[in-house]
């Protein structure tokens, strides 16, 4: 019992002495850099980092267009971009099925690689688990001897 204490005395000062370091290094812990350190290289980076933002300046150019343009030709205008709307609108849609059949894509490849390495494992683990049995079985029967 006496090789104890001396164990349980060091492991306490050994405790005792890290928190003591982290006391002394939690308080002179450097600032972190701000989200706008470095400013975006170009438009995309910049939309990239405030998609919202982006949305909402596109929606005020929209409604500051739609005050300042004449009202006789608005007609006109709206007709145009209703249909540049709708192109838009059926471009989007294409990208997101190419990105949605990409995703699935990335999916499928790596469930079949997880299913790949699981496989691996347990043959792995198989024949690892009958050499140790083979190697007590070995040593049991040293024993009786």
């Amino acid at each position: 019992m006496s090789s104890v204490d001396p164990r349980q005395d060091r492991i306490a000062a050994k405790i005792a002495a890290s928190q003591d370091r982290l006391d002394r290094s939690s308080g002179t812990r450097p600032a972190l850099p701000a989200k706008d350190a470095y400013p975006p290289e170009n438009y995309r980076s910049l939309i990239a980092e405030y998609p919202w933002l982006a949305v909402a300046a596109g929606l005020g150019v929209g409604l500051l267009a739609g005050a300042i343009a004449p009202k006789k030709t608005s007609s006109r205008f709206g007709k145009r971009a209703l249909s540049f709307v709708i192109a838009a609108g059926e471009i989007g849609m294409a990208l997101s099925k190419q990105a949605g059949e990409r995703a699935s894509e990335a999916g499928r490849e790596g469930l079949a690689l997880a299913r790949e390495g699981t496989s691996q494992a347990r043959s792995t683990a198989r024949s690892a688990s009958a050499s140790v049995a083979r190697e007590a079985i070995r040593l049991v029967a040293r024993v009786r001897k």
